[in-house]
């Protein structure tokens, strides 16, 4: 049988190796293929194959640009919050030096300094978030590009796999199908097997390519978030040493109100004028109850007087200062305190001792943060707080997480302020709390 062979070595750009392909004609144009003596069934089975073949490998790839872009939102949101804090921050330190500048009160420093180091320690609360974020999003991209690398290996050795196929069999092209073809339904079988064959090939190796590109595009992501992460480590560490200055620097000042009488008359003076606003406070929430009285703010009020003696504590520690006059053991100046001062740990929850409303939220020199809760006639203040956990007009009941405990700054210590009034009139808040053990 007369016979006719060309052959000749390629390279191929997907493989990135040289290749070797033979095609052999034999006589009537017939080319040397496996499925030449096959029946029509096998043939459509074979399209059918491929069809199938060219569906689990699709033509394009997910952007991988667009896959990125996800982290890229993630780390995104978590900018806008830590930027607005950072920029009250910046606020908040320049007005300090002005106060300084100016020669203001030990006071009005002090509490400009509280505030500072309140959103440091939020900012670098937020700083910690985004690190994480950050260290998640490179992992997640780490076996992203794990699993593009996997996929790379498969297609690559499927294209192996139609290299060597071709090698064994011969390329195949339209007019050699055409001559080689029996009848005209022979013909439309090996056509449609041709054009199978070739979309397999040519989505395989845009497949590959794509696959190629994604990896390319996890890479540059993750060196990108790489030095995000850098930089969001060396801000959290200039800012941690930022903190400690303005903590030592309120530890300093703080040493220099209590070794002076007069410092401490202006801190008496504000402590006594914060008081008075908080009764104002009072008094015009006391109107506004009048206003508004029904039979349930009754049954509460009737239910809170019951309880005297019995009302459970807000926080665990010990009375540092009692009700009534106090008189400082050093300077003998005589403050009056409208309720107790009791020690807590720093972040310890402050619960609401009966069941109320929220009436006020805010924050006034000399308390801090503090919470307002109206028990129907009967007023709790909840002053010295770090965190705020309530709302106001918020329904709360007895043992009710109000916030936590925080540090009292010029005042002293971390210690929780309380106090009971009814209506404008302050209480011992000793004869309505249970007797502790």
């Amino acid at each position: 049988m007369d016979s006719k062979s060309v052959a000749g070595r390629t390279y191929c750009p997907v493989l990135g190796t040289p290749v070797f392909i033979s095609c052999h004609f034999f006589h009537r144009g017939s080319v040397r293929l496996h499925w030449k003596h096959e029946r029509r069934t096998k043939i459509s089975g074979i399209i059918f194959f491929l069809c199938a073949a060219g569906a689990f490998f699709p033509l394009v790839a997910k952007d991988g640009a667009g896959y990125v872009d996800d982290y890229d939102k993630k780390i995104e949101e978590k900018h806008l919050a830590l930027d607005s804090i950072k920029e009250e921050l910046v606020k908040g330190r320049e007005k300090l030096k002005l106060l300084q500048q100016e020669e203001g009160s030990c006071v009005s420093q002090l509490e400009q300094m509280e505030k500072n180091i309140s959103m440091a320690e939020n900012y670098v609360r937020r700083l910690n978030a985004k690190v994480d974020t950050t260290a998640d999003s490179i992992r997640e991209l780490e076996e992203s590009l794990c699993g593009e690398n996997s996929k790379l290996a498969a297609r690559q050795a499927e294209m192996r796999r139609r290299l060597r196929s071709i090698y064994k069999t011969g390329q195949l092209d339209l007019p050699q199908i055409i001559l080689s073809s029996r009848n005209m339904s022979d013909l439309l079988h090996r056509v449609r097997y041709f054009e199978a064959l070739h979309y397999y090939d040519r989505r395989l190796i845009v497949n590959i390519d794509s696959v190629r590109s994604g990896i390319k595009i996890r890479k540059e992501a993750v060196e990108k978030i790489h030095a995000q992460l850098s930089l969001l480590k060396s801000e959290k560490e200039k800012e941690c040493v930022a903190l400690a200055r303005e903590q030592k620097g309120r530890r300093a000042i703080l040493d220099g109100v209590r070794i002076q009488k007069e410092s401490y008359s202006a801190m008496v003076r504000d402590l006594e004028s914060a008081q008075k606003e908080l009764k104002n406070i009072i008094a015009i929430l006391v109107s506004r109850k009048k206003k508004a009285r029904n039979a349930k703010e009754q049954g509460i009020f009737s239910g809170f007087e019951k309880r005297k003696g019995a009302l459970q504590w807000p926080v665990n520690g010990k009375v540092l200062t009692e009700f009534g006059k106090v008189i400082h053991s050093v300077y003998k100046t005589v403050v009056m305190n409208t309720g107790i001062d009791i020690g807590a740990e720093k972040g310890e929850h402050v619960r609401c001792i009966a069941s109320g409303t929220v009436a006020y939220v805010g924050w006034m020199r000399g308390f801090g943060k503090f919470v307002i809760v109206d028990h129907g006639g009967y007023y709790t203040t909840y002053a010295h707080m770090e965190d705020v956990a309530v709302e106001k007009d918020e329904e709360v009941r007895n043992g009710s997480v109000l916030g936590t405990a925080g540090d009292a700054g010029i005042v002293g210590g971390i210690k929780l302020h309380f106090e009971i009034r009814k209506s404008t009139e302050a209480l011992d808040p000793i004869d309505w709390l249970e007797k502790r053990k």
